[in-house]
């Protein structure tokens, strides 16, 4: 049986984010930090990436508008904070680009590709799905959350393979599709030692999938989609097939635990 070992290597953070934003119409003027990650999975073989998160010198120079702060719906955004770079985060596990053998991208916001260029001749074989890379930008009301098309160029000269759907992509790794937040985002079911774990491929926190009691006395829904979606009733089915996988921890991508996980698995 496949034993995998998580290791999230957090290069980034997005200082005090409106939570409405990742909690569909809850939480509205409250503030949250958010970690941009990079998650390395290890068989003792393969070195698997799945997404790449954006450095601080990226955002300024290629996301934010050269005329004044982001704007998303309506919030004004604080400038990303570096982190740890991910060259270094690599280097902490004694790697470096040249050593990963597949980056899973989950979906393609901005801060979750920006960094994906840097694996230039690297070798890694670098998926996504299909309908996710066709619909760049999925509309207008999110044109916004992607990178620039440049940086989509570089992306595809690494060789891009575009997938159709869900598989085992390395045995203990499964590609689940879970669309609503994006096209077709894709999370990755990972078969670990300590049992099944899924990295969420949209912009979660834990409080999406595990609301408080006050939410939950309402007694109409048990999870709380992402409040970036293209399709909110999409967005929650996904997230109750992800709830729904037996004894399964469930890794939300952006929940500011993620700053005090070590090695998972």
């Amino acid at each position: 049986m496949p034993d995998w070992k998580i290791t999230p290597l957090v290069v980034a953070i997005g200082p005090q984010r409106e939570k409405s934003r990742f909690t569909y119409m809850h939480n509205f003027g409250e503030k949250v930090d958010i970690p941009y990650v990079s998650w390395l999975l290890q068989d003792g073989t393969h070195n698997v990436l799945v997404d790449t998160g954006c450095s601080a010198a990226d955002y300024a120079d290629k996301v934010r508008p050269g005329d004044g702060p982001l704007m998303l719906a309506g919030e004004q955004f604080a400038d990303v904070q570096d982190v740890v770079p991910i060259e270094q985060r690599l280097a902490e596990q004694g790697l470096d680009f040249s050593a990963i053998d597949l980056l899973i991208q989950t979906h393609l916001d901005w801060d979750h590709t920006m960094n994906t260029p840097k694996l230039a001749g690297s070798g890694a074989r670098v998926v996504v799905q299909r309908k996710e890379w066709e619909q760049i930008p999925a509309h207008p009301l999110f044109a916004s959350t992607y990178a620039p098309r440049e940086t989509y160029a570089e992306i595809e000269a690494l060789g891009l393979e575009l997938l159709d759907g869900e598989q085992e992509i390395l045995p203990g790794l499964e590609l689940i599709v879970t669309p609503g937040h994006s096209p077709a985002g894709q999370s990755v079911v990972v078969q670990t030692g300590e049992g099944p774990h899924v990295i969420v491929g949209m912009c979660t926190i834990a409080e999406n999938f595990w609301p408080s009691e006050a939410v939950l006395s309402k007694g109409t829904y048990t999870v709380i989609p992402t409040g970036m979606h293209i399709d909110p009733i999409e967005t929650y089915d996904s997230m109750q097939r992800i709830k729904a996988i037996p004894e399964a921890r469930i890794l939300p991508f952006h929940d500011i635990a993620v700053l005090d996980y070590e090695v998972l698995g």
